[in-house]
């Protein structure tokens, strides 16, 4: 029995540089490989759709894991759970790179998404460890700008290894991140509050997602980032073959169109720091779900009737990433502050049902991708329609103006 000895002061430059690698987990792990995704498909003889649940068997695992991972670093501690999580990354990146079939790679990644889920949740639960409110968004915004900088330069970075190697040297980088964020650990202290209080049980888990979920405010916070990250990822899913096939950009170029919409995340997530303590919660997620809504209307009028560009669509996309950028970190800490005590399991909650809307998105993207901006389009718009309800459920009536 016992806790842990809970910091309050701010984490040191290399413990902010771990905590941004596990934040960054999913992110790498999608962003690096998307400029690979057609050349893997040619070389393993299968189809867009077959190739895209790459990603979408990431994500979904990503978001049951977190069910796993933010349980236990509750009761084992923040450290050893994210040890054994980044081990298991490894080895699965490694198996990822030898995958000599689609069938054994969709194995490999759904193993990798789940060992890679344990980053984030443990990072958001250190993070609610050591500040509370506004200053915990503003902590975490601060780490997703951050953050934001991993997938600037990772898909430029694939792209530089698919000029010189094949999409295998990709997963091989992925490899290395695991085993230097693993080293990274030594860096952190231990801050978990609750070691050894509560016993283990899968039925606690439940427990907690039921509590979470019967939460009107945590419901609220789901919905607004999480559909905002969704309508995100939907431009993942399908990025590499509208920037590619659609609109002709070389695939070793494709780093670079990548690295354009991501500073709209990470302008979001700078801006957000800086503007939540001045503004409130409410007024920055009000700009964010505004800004994720304007950017899908942008691509929807190209899909249905101007046709697309890149230049617009870059825009649109931009647009929709920066609405991410405001929404995702205040969400997070918005939800995850109305459970001080389990904040663990309420981080894996808020992280499944996030990725979990990330992964149906996703492959309803690679399924209806027919050759044309419109499905893409239609679905970005949904997510962003989405999050405009979980803000007005969270603030229709000023009932829910909390944590600023």
């Amino acid at each position: 029995m016992g806790s842990g000895v809970v910091e309050h002061e701010a984490p040191s430059r290399s413990a902010r540089a771990v905590l941004i690698a596990l934040v960054a987990c999913a992110a790498v792990s999608t962003d690096l490989y998307l400029s690979g995704i057609p050349s893997l498909a040619a070389d393993l003889g299968v189809g867009p759709a077959e190739a895209q649940l790459t990603l979408s068997v990431f994500m979904a695992a990503f978001a049951v894991g977190q069910l796993v991972f933010g349980p236990l670093s509750d009761h084992y501690g923040r450290k050893p759970v994210a040890a054994i999580g980044l081990s298991l990354y490894s080895v699965a990146a490694l198996a990822c790179m030898l995958a000599p079939g689609i069938g054994l790679l969709l194995v490999a990644r759904c193993v990798q998404g789940f060992a890679a889920s344990s980053g984030p949740v443990i990072a958001r639960a250190i993070v609610r460890d050591r500040f509370q409110g506004a200053e915990a968004a503003r902590f975490m915004s601060q780490l997703a700008g951050a953050m934001a900088v991993v997938p600037l330069l990772a898909p430029v970075l694939g792209s530089w290894l698919l000029y010189w190697f094949d999409w295998r040297a990709q997963f091989g980088m992925l490899l290395l991140f695991g085993l230097l964020t693993l080293l990274g650990l030594r860096s952190l202290r231990e801050t978990c509050p609750s070691i050894g209080i509560a016993p283990l049980a899968f039925g606690r888990v439940i427990a907690q997602f039921g509590s979470c979920l019967s939460q009107r405010r945590f419901v609220g916070f789901v919905l607004c980032g999480g559909s905002a990250f969704a309508a995100a990822f939907t431009w993942i899913s399908s990025a590499s073959w509208i920037v590619i096939d659609l609109l002709g950009v070389p695939a070793t170029h494709f780093g670079y169109t990548f690295m354009l919409v991501v500073t709209g995340y990470m302008g979001g997530s700078f801006a957000s720091a800086r503007i939540v303590p001045r503004i409130g919660v409410q007024r920055t997620l009000l700009f964010g779900v505004c800004a994720a809504l304007g950017g899908a209307l942008i691509l929807l009028l190209q899909g249905v009737w101007l046709g697309p560009s890149l230049g617009g669509v870059l825009l649109g996309v931009f647009c929709s990433f920066l609405g991410g950028g405001l929404c995702l970190p205040n969400s997070q800490m918005g939800a995850i502050s109305e459970f001080p005590m389990s904040a663990g399991g309420a981080s894996a909650v808020f992280g499944f049902v996030q990725t979990a809307m990330a992964s149906g998105f996703g492959w309803l993207a690679g399924h209806t991708y027919d050759g044309s901006l419109l499905p893409t389009s239609i679905i970005m718009t949904a997510g962003a329609l989405c999050a405009v309800t979980g803000y007005l459920l969270l603030y229709a009536g000023r009932g829910g103006n909390v944590h600023g």
